[in-house]
């Protein structure tokens, strides 16, 4: 239970709030987890791993910035935490998916020049 006197003013008559502290340390747990599997199972390279932690980090950040209440600023109806964190994420997707692996293709010159068969 909050004290009355350190209670936000815009919840005043709550005493008890959410412990976002706790869903995020929660959260980064199971992106550390999630980052261990990913690595060892896709074996990502090249900052797609760090991608992958940014974008994960994000989606917890957003779902934990929904249960807040203290003051912040807001952006046509969302707190600037959540749109630093959507343009974050965006930023973050975008990389992996510009640097995914291609699968090799057969160039034409290649196929030019090996020997026609018999």
């Amino acid at each position: 239970m909050i004290d009355p006197a350190h209670r936000p003013l815009a919840t005043a008559e709550i005493g008890l709030y959410h412990p976002t502290f706790l869903y995020e340390s929660l959260w980064d747990v199971a992106v550390a987890v999630l980052l261990v599997w990913a690595g060892s199972r896709f074996a990502l390279r090249n900052g797609r791993l760090f991608a992958l932690y940014v974008a994960a980090y994000t989606v917890g950040r957003a779902w934990i910035e929904a249960l807040r209440v203290d003051p912040a600023n807001h952006f046509f109806g969302l707190r600037l935490n959540d749109w630093t964190s959507l343009v974050v994420f965006l930023a973050a997707v975008a990389f992996l998916v510009l640097r995914s692996p291609r699968p090799e293709q057969p160039s034409s010159q290649a196929t030019a020049t090996m020997p026609a068969e018999p």
